[in-house]
């Protein structure tokens, strides 16, 4: 055990990417690709058959004007060398951008204390609504991964006073807007200038907004450029309504408090233990000068909010928009595990005694379904073996964990792998399960696929 953790602790980034990776691509299993995310097979199959385009092309032969092209050339780049499309070659780009936005939330944190890196990328991974995000292929998690990109490196040039690598940040948040559109480099901007005016660097400011116009204005102009191209004025309009126009001013109702309430509710275990630093931590927050730590969460905090209220205005709202909210929400609940003032340390032990109760309380769900199917007019279809076989050899690895490894000096994290599993475990084979059959009964162009990429 201990030689493993000094392996995987040479090469912390490597060590996160391949390790959270492998899950990501597990969950993707799936028969057939089913609602929105259909329209991403039509789009890779056209591009594999007729080469690049400016735009995804349907099934059609229609441009698509609500996304941008470049997560289609990379699941074609991925589906290329076999000569068809898979599930895996579809959502390989996808995960590895997820992989990539915990290395950075794991370097963020490390800054401070490589524990607390560590502990939020295991709560990156009890978010529901990241999990979910990744499995259905949500575009959103491009903005979360540039979003961190940018934050790490204006808050690492400042903690080692270094000069800004301008030049890089604005890389990134190009980067957001190539994958996602204007969102994509709208939400980076929002929580950098939240975070130089809160340390009230006014000048930075002043010169990042100007620069970063300037970049929404030239990137502006070439969306508008390629989509006259490729399908004229009519076409180029249809991308202003629908990557811009069309979000802020629908016939959607404004439901000003989506975000705050199911928003948050979907990330569950992490939105919930975030909340809980904020709220023991705020008066902390108040103080000047604050505390390396505390400023960080401070800032983090600052994030949460931006985020939620930059969202609030468009009157279009979908749980997957605010996955920027991911990396923020999950150092915040990796705090816990860091706090050097004992506050947190009720709070520990209630997340570790969850971490070992999720393999019951997945078992307990799969009772619960197997009863409703006996009065439901369309019974649900999860996986019975594979959950109850995974929640059953969780438990007992749960109950060896507390006999055997009491004194370990991993404890703790055994405690949480073992409740991540379980997590995975109920998501993969209860829920995705379920959803997956429900959505088929209603589904009229279902995508059969093979999983593996030959």
């Amino acid at each position: 055990m201990n030689n493993l953790t000094r392996q995987l602790s040479k090469q912390p980034c490597w060590s996160t990417f391949l390790l959270t990776l492998l899950p990501l691509l597990a969950l993707q299993y799936k028969p057939a690709i089913l609602n929105y995310t259909t329209r991403f097979v039509d789009f890779t199959e056209y591009m594999l058959a007729h080469g690049i385009t400016l735009f995804p092309v349907a099934d059609n032969l229609q441009p698509y004007p609500d996304y941008t092209i470049a997560n289609t050339f990379l699941e074609y780049l991925a589906s290329l060398p076999f000569g068809r499309v898979s599930i895996l070659s579809m959502g390989l780009p996808i995960c590895m951008a997820a992989s990539l936005m915990l290395v950075f939330v794991y370097k963020l944190g490390a800054l401070h204390d490589r524990k607390w890196g560590v502990y939020a990328v295991f709560f990156s991974l009890f978010s529901w609504a990241f999990l979910d995000g990744v499995t259905y292929q949500s575009l959103d998690v491009y903005p979360a991964l540039f979003t961190i990109i940018a934050f790490y490196l204006v808050y690492s040039d400042n903690l080692k006073l270094r000069q800004p690598r301008l030049a890089l940040i604005l890389l990134s948040m190009a980067l957001g807007f190539a994958f996602r559109g204007p969102i994509g480099l709208i939400v980076p901007t929002v929580v950098l200038a939240s975070y130089y005016s809160l340390s009230r660097q006014w000048r930075m400011l002043c010169y990042f907004l100007v620069l970063a116009g300037l970049l929404l204005f030239a990137l502006l102009a070439l969306l508008m450029g390629a989509a006259f191209l490729q399908g004229g004025k009519a076409f180029m309009m249809d991308v202003a309504i629908m990557q811009g126009l069309g979000r802020v001013t629908n016939e959607h109702g404004a439901r000003y408090y989506f975000y705050f309430t199911l928003g948050l509710a979907t990330y569950g275990i992490t939105a919930f233990f975030a909340l809980n630093v904020i709220f023991k931590k705020y008066s902390a927050f108040l103080h000047s000068p604050r505390e390396s730590d505390t400023a960080l969460l401070f800032y983090l905090a600052t994030w949460l909010v931006a985020v939620l209220v930059l969202l609030t205005i468009p009157n279009s709202k979908k749980l997957r928009y605010i996955m920027s909210i991911t990396p923020a929400i999950a150092l915040l609940a990796g705090y816990i595990f860091v706090d050097k003032d004992g506050i947190f340390a009720r709070t520990r032990e209630q997340f570790l005694r969850l971490c070992l109760n999720l393999p019951m309380i997945g078992i307990g769900m799969v009772v619960v379904v197997f009863i409703y199917n006996f009065f439901a007019k369309v019974p649900l279809q999860p996986n019975y073996p594979g959950a109850l076989a995974s929640c059953i050899a969780l438990t007992l690895a749960g109950y060896l964990i507390k006999r055997r490894f009491a004194e370990h000096p991993r404890q703790e994290l055994l405690v949480i792998v073992c409740g991540l599993v379980a997590l995975f475990s109920v998501d993969a084979f209860l829920f995705n399960s379920i959803g997956y059959y429900l959505e088929l009964a209603v589904e009229p162009t279902p995508k059969f696929l093979p999983y593996w990429f030959w």
